[in-house]
């Protein structure tokens, strides 16, 4: 049974205010403890009119043996099948840029393995508001 997993800066706020038109990055992280397979992980919340071009997903710890990742906004896929096997597993992935039109959640889904250790996830956006 999937399990819904709140990472640390699920509270944290991207602001969308002042900064209209200005690339900005926001940082999500979680630490896993056997986070099982399917396992989602809710690391940040996202309001509306947030413009994504690009997201960072890296661990330093590494998240254990055959540990792969999906970063998604609601149901729009960031990042798949990224490798979080080792220490320092990075991935940088430009995106086709789309918008938030309501409030969602950048989520980590687990695969491949159980994982145990640190996620973090880097989205770069701009605040278009709405």
């Amino acid at each position: 049974m999937m399990a819904t997993i709140k990472g640390a800066t699920i509270r944290n706020r991207i602001y969308a205010g002042g900064a209209h038109g200005n690339l900005s990055v926001a940082h999500g992280h979680a630490l896993l403890a056997a986070a099982a397979i399917g396992d989602v992980i809710e690391v940040l919340e996202i309001p509306i009119g947030i413009k994504f071009i690009g997201v960072r997903v890296l661990s330093e710890s590494g998240l254990g043996s055959s540990v792969t990742a999906t970063v998604k906004v609601g149901d729009k896929v960031l990042a798949s099948a990224v490798n979080m096997s080792g220490a320092n597993a990075t991935v940088v992935k430009a995106i086709v840029p789309f918008s938030t039109v309501d409030k969602q959640k950048l989520t980590v889904t687990i695969a491949g393995a159980e994982a145990t250790g640190d996620i973090q996830v880097i989205p770069e956006y701009v605040a278009e508001g709405y």
